[in-house]
């Protein structure tokens, strides 16, 4: 990762770049990775992959192109990141009634069992992302960036969720 969790930048001139939303986002991007890092050590866990499980915990039967689509991303990407959740017994792939083309997943009890252990410590990797901010300002950051992305706050979490907001 090019970024640390520090706020370490060379002394340079920056131009508009401090000013660019894109370019603040890509920094606070690597932190957050870096803080996830620090935070998941040893857990051969990555944030792909949480985001993943997550998915799949929250919506059994879940596709592949749903999560493709909820983590922006391309179904290879969730293709390749899924491997070793599958791999290691965390989640099961299965079809559709009918459907052999659709991959739908779900999790397995020993992948419910390993979440339920690690899936407490996001919220030590968000603390040291927003270390810098107070519990307001961390807030309002979430939902600025919620009005960014345009995701509905108030939304129907839907049967079988926690009711807990995302991580992340």
């Amino acid at each position: 990762m090019a970024d640390t969790d520090s706020n370490d930048f060379p002394p340079l001139r920056y131009g508009l770049l401090h000013d660019l939303v894109g370019h603040l986002l890509r920094h606070a991007y690597n932190r957050a990775y870096a803080a996830f890092e620090t935070v998941f050590e040893g857990e051969g866990l990555t944030p792909l992959q949480f985001m993943i499980f997550e998915l799949v915990q929250q919506n059994p039967g879940v596709s592949h192109s749903d999560i493709a689509r909820a983590m922006g991303t391309a179904p290879s990407v969730v293709t390749t990141t899924m491997k070793p959740l599958l791999s290691e017994g965390r989640i099961r792939r299965a079809t559709p009634d009918g459907d052999s083309r659709q991959r739908i997943y779900e999790p397995t009890p020993e992948g419910l069992a390993w979440f339920a252990r690690i899936r407490p410590l996001i919220a030590r990797s968000e603390d040291r992302l927003t270390a810098a901010l107070g519990a307001e300002q961390r807030s309002e950051l979430v939902h600025m960036l919620r009005l960014l992305l345009d995701i509905e706050q108030d939304r129907d979490p839907g049967p079988g969720a926690s009711g807990q907001r995302a991580p992340g």
